[in-house]
């Protein structure tokens, strides 16, 4: 058994993460820290050592002390950057996030989604109408204009019925901006053959969605399909922001 110090530890991946999405919330919440939480949390830690007899009277066997505190140095503060989009820039937060930005404006460049393609099993069809319903109605602000696609409804989600449907259509259309295979559930086998055959055999920009990041209210789903609208302009090759890169 390896016993870890959480406090001098770093995550660097843990089996069956992605399928448990409680048990990677809680990892993350002890694992991925701000720089004040680190500072508390070692801190804290060499106190609880030097108040252990135990703890100190082991250190002292090798030899060896633990100061009270951590070593500090003056870090280099590096100026914010601006962030420029087609008719604005701006300064992030602290945070260092701009998405709200970039799904209320309009990118530098878009390409506009005319022809595409969604499949679906027969048991998703109501969350398929939504999605794409959904696109067409959130890809104003940031500059993309999405028409509706073709829609092809498959009997099952057996990777069989998804395999056999893509050789078929990408075998027989050249002009395809985009594939969108809509998924009942995070199944990485399944994924990787849609995107073996788009990437690989009938190369064709693809999106597979987990029909399951789109449960909930519509304000998650809007959220969803901003940053999914994102993704598409990109693979299509479209430019989301940029900035100023000084000669």
């Amino acid at each position: 058994t390896v016993l870890l110090v959480p406090e001098l530890t770093f995550m660097t991946g843990i089996p069956g993460a992605k399928r448990d999405c409680r048990m990677a919330k809680d990892v993350a919440r002890e694992m991925l820290l701000s720089p004040r939480q680190h500072y508390t949390r070692l801190t804290n830690l060499l106190r609880r050592i030097n108040e252990n007899p135990e703890a100190s009277a082991e250190l002292m066997r090798w030899g060896l002390t633990l100061d009270t505190d951590i070593h500090k140095t003056q870090g280099r503060v590096l100026p914010v950057e601006r962030i420029n989009l087609r008719h604005c820039s701006f300064t992030p937060e602290e945070d260092l996030s701009w998405n709200k930005e970039v799904t209320r404006e309009a990118s530098i460049s878009t390409i506009n989604l005319n022809c595409w393609l969604v499949l679906y099993p027969k048991r998703l069809q109501d969350v398929a109408k939504v999605l794409v319903s959904t696109m067409e109605s959130v890809c104003g602000p940031i500059g993309m204009r999405v028409s509706h696609p073709a829609l092809m409804e498959l009997k099952d989600d057996r990777i069989e019925t998804y395999s056999k449907t893509i050789r078929s259509v990408l075998g027989s259309e050249d002009k395809l901006q985009l594939l969108l295979c809509l998924i009942s559930s995070s199944r990485e086998d399944l994924y990787a053959v849609i995107k073996k055959l788009c990437c690989l055999q009938y190369p064709v920009p693809s999106q597979v969605i987990n029909a399951q990041s789109l449960s909930g209210h519509a304000g998650k789903m809007k959220s969803v399909v901003q940053k999914l609208l994102l993704q598409i302009n990109c693979k299509l090759g479209g430019e989301l922001w940029g900035i100023d890169v000084p000669l």
